[in-house]
């Protein structure tokens, strides 16, 4: 049954242009495929020569399978393409109404979002601090010589419509961090802080604050204090919308305070009632209360009084793939399907990003996807489509200097740090990284031996063996790839 089984593999491999090292890159891909924690798994796994964009070696070539977040390398050259590296999204600071003679603004004061998923970010490095944007929206009220609002502060984040999150996301994601909705209007990556006092092994650690300190929002804790070294494994259950979350897991025990992060139930408003804290400290006295825009206005019966702009979209192409941002990702798809659409749904979006993917990869099927992030389980694609568009991305030139900067490298940086650290393709391997339960995937260009360039998607699903053995099988695959090469 092995013997049989290796030959299946062997026959199942189709290897062309590559006549030096064919039957060694046969031997080192049945190697992979073939080991016994993939009996129940699969792999897909594509390599391009980048000048020629030859087929070098496939397995499973058509096969689409779960990318995991390997996926915003595509959705991040989608932006670029569609929007230009210097595009920057914006966030505007409108009044209605008239500032009457005594300095009362009489109507409201509103900010109006266009997607920016960095606006007072803490993770896109570059980005304004929350308290300086603040401070700047703040500066334009007083320079607008307006001491009181007579009316509410609002948020308004009409540009994308209101589903936030996506339908496949899971549970225990989308009340954390990484599992943030993507609104029109965002602030400090949709997240908030929420910090235990923590407690010995075994016991209950108590809530001691959480930040920013939006109002109702409300946490039942079941979390229970581990080993001091156990790390963060506790999960808030919440979801848009959805003030009332719940905390389950663990933490580390100790003396000291424990941090997890959140995602905020509702940035639009959450973004209001900061300005409008921002405003009272300032002694700009606001009247009503703040919240989401229910019936925005039309554009013609507001004054502009500050547009904030974001960094160049390049600039945050480097901080999604390099930490793998999953706002950042899923705004830039967003706000590339509202460049043709007003007020575009998810599923609308989607179908333009799956239509340029498809002409993208020269009329390549199987890209079945339900997010850019690459956070639904329900994404999957095959690895020649896949490499096929990277392969065209690469070559205009308008575009590879921009993703090329901007993945991990091997045994250096982001997602790859600790990747082939003690390898001779060190260095060598540029790719984004995908992983979530029973998926791993390594997307990008690798420098061979020989200095060549190659354009390459290594996608594994349902393998049975641990994180790290996983990491380590596909180490030792793409290693003898580069010598090969």
């Amino acid at each position: 049954m092995r013997l049989f089984r290796l030959i299946f593999l062997a026959v199942s491999v189709l290897t062309l242009s590559c006549k030096l090292y064919s039957q060694n890159m046969k031997d080192a891909i049945i190697k992979l495929v073939g080991d016994p924690a993939l009996k129940n798994g699969n792999v897909s796994f594509t390599i391009l020569d980048q000048k020629s964009g030859d087929l070098i070696a496939t397995h499973n070539p058509n096969m689409s399978l779960i990318p995991a977040s390997s996926l915003k390398l595509l959705t991040c050259a989608y932006g670029l393409k569609q929007l230009g590296k210097d595009f920057r999204f914006k966030t505007v600071l409108e009044i209605t109404g008239k500032v009457d003679a005594k300095g009362i603004l009489q109507g409201d004061l509103i900010l109006h979002g266009y997607g920016d998923p960095t606006l007072g970010s803490e993770m896109t490095v570059g980005s304004m601090s929350l308290d300086r944007v603040l401070d700047e929206f703040a500066d334009a009220v007083t320079a607008a010589g307006i001491h009181a609002i007579n009316g509410k502060v609002y948020g308004d984040g009409s540009f994308f419509s209101k589903e936030g999150i996506c339908d496949s996301w899971q549970w225990n994601d989308i009340g954390n961090y990484y599992g943030a909705g993507v609104y029109g209007l965002n602030i400090y990556d949709n997240l908030y802080k929420l910090k235990f006092k923590q407690s010995r092994q075994n016991s209950a650690p108590s809530i001691n604050s959480f930040y920013p300190a939006i109002p109702d929002l409300n946490f039942t804790s079941q979390v229970i204090s581990a080993g001091p070294n156990s790390g963060d494994n506790a999960y808030i259950y919440g979801g848009p919308l959805q003030n009332n979350c719940r905390v389950k897991g663990t933490i580390p025990s100790g003396t000291g305070f424990f941090e997890i992060k959140g995602s905020l139930p509702d940035p639009t408003a959450a973004a209001a009632w900061l300005l409008a804290q921002k405003l009272k400290s300032r002694n700009i006295q606001v009247q009503s209360s703040s919240g989401s825009l229910k019936d925005p206005l039309p554009e013609g019966k507001r004054t502009i009084l500050k547009t904030h702009f974001s960094q160049p979209l390049d600039q945050i192409v480097n901080q999604t793939l390099l930490k793998s941002i999953n706002l950042n990702a899923e705004a830039i798809l967003r706000y590339c399907g509202a460049v043709s659409q007003a007020n575009p749904t998810l599923d609308n979006a989607m179908k333009n990003y799956v239509s340029f993917l498809e002409q993208e990869s020269d009329a390549q099927s199987g890209f079945y996807l339900a997010d850019g992030s690459g956070l639904s389980k329900f994404n999957s694609i095959p690895s020649l489509g896949f490499a096929k568009v990277l392969y065209k991305f690469f070559k205009d030139e308008t575009l590879s200097g921009a993703l090329l900067n901007s993945l991990p490298v091997a045994g250096i940086s982001g997602t790859l740090k600790n990747f082939l650290t003690n390898s001779p393709a060190k260095g060598k391997i540029k790719a984004k990284t995908g992983s979530m339960e029973r998926v791993r995937s390594y997307s990008g260009i690798i420098t061979g031996s020989s200095q060549k360039n190659y354009v390459f998607t290594l996608i594994i699903n349902n393998y049975s063996c641990s994180s790290s053995q996983i990491k380590s099988k596909a180490e030792n695959f793409l290693e003898s790839m580069y010598k090969l090469l």
